[in-house]
């Protein structure tokens, strides 16, 4: 495996908010104007969340002094509670990786209560979890033991973690400047509780940030091919992946065509980092067509079957 180091790149970019909503909580030098996040936590006497020196059990102290994002800075959070904040971020590029990074700490019932992160690229018209998504290029930085689903069936964290993690949620922008011409990603944090009570800390949150990149931050596989399929043969997800361009780069259309000849599944305008489930197809051998800006190949893949 080649490491692949982070370049970043600060971009600055504009939000226009109602003023009263929107607040900068971040403090330290390793946050600046230029890559700061504001955050609107949603007008209702009854939302939990809070900006201020955290002053609990667990939670006692923000990553950097004195002021974090987090579920009433004082109290254990209470019972049946949805509580919401939303930030903003200008998409300026038409290619690399936009990444939205925080810091933070968890203390919740697992499995009953939890924190969900959703995205919103029509203006908040609708929502997508950002767990387990093929649109999110990655998503990292966290203890997969602390990835549940709520009986409702949200993708959440939950749990206990109390070391300061470094959350990175990341997508292509190709694919943003594809879907909204250079407008605005949304993004909502959801703090979700049930009916009993076990005077936990919550989730705290500290320097949300947003960053460019043009390298990406994790150990990332070289890739010598420009169309890459993997794991092949699959029996769940199959992931497909492009080699990176430095430049606008897109797939605009996918075809899984079996045997005889018939296109199963199409789908268009995807990032050129995806991923799908084969569960819903019957075994056997398949061709796997994708076409980008750039050029069309086509790949035989095995679905291994139930």
């Amino acid at each position: 495996m080649k490491q692949i180091y982070l370049i970043t790149v600060m971009i600055l970019f504009s939000l226009q908010a109602r003023a009263q909503y929107f607040e900068q909580y971040f403090d330290g030098a390793d946050t600046s104007d230029y890559n700061s996040v504001k955050v609107e936590i949603e007008p209702d006497s009854q939302n939990i969340w809070q900006i201020g020196p955290p002053q609990k059990t667990l939670f006692y102290s923000a990553s950097t002094v004195p002021n974090a994002i987090i579920t009433d800075t004082l109290n254990t959070y209470p019972t049946n509670d949805t509580s919401r904040f939303i930030t903003k971020v200008a998409i300026w590029e038409t290619w690399g990786i936009f990444a939205l990074q925080w810091n933070q700490k968890i203390d919740m019932d697992a499995g009953l209560d939890g924190g969900m992160i959703e995205f919103s690229i029509d203006a908040g018209s609708t929502w997508e979890n950002c767990i387990n998504n093929p649109y999110v290029y990655n998503f990292y930085g966290f203890d997969p033991e602390n990835i549940d689903t709520l009986p409702g069936g949200e993708f959440v964290f939950s749990g206990t973690d109390t070391t300061w993690r470094n959350i990175w949620l990341c997508f292509d922008y190709s694919w943003l400047w594809d879907f909204m011409g250079g407008d605005t990603v949304m993004f909502r944090y959801t703090f979700i509780s049930d009916s009993v009570d076990n005077t936990r800390d919550g989730w705290m949150i500290d320097n949300l940030i947003n960053q460019m990149t043009f390298a990406h931050t994790i150990a990332t596989p070289e890739l010598h091919a420009y169309l890459n399929v993997f794991p092949n043969p699959s029996n769940d997800i199959i992931t497909v992946q492009l080699a990176k361009r430095n430049e606008y780069h897109i797939i605009e259309n996918m075809e899984l065509i079996d045997q005889t000849g018939k296109v199963v599944a199409t789908w268009s305008h995807i990032p050129t980092k995806f991923w799908f489930d084969t569960r819903q197809f019957p075994g056997g051998m398949y061709l796997l067509k994708v076409k980008s800006n750039i050029k069309t190949e086509t790949i035989p893949i095995v679905i291994a079957g139930k």
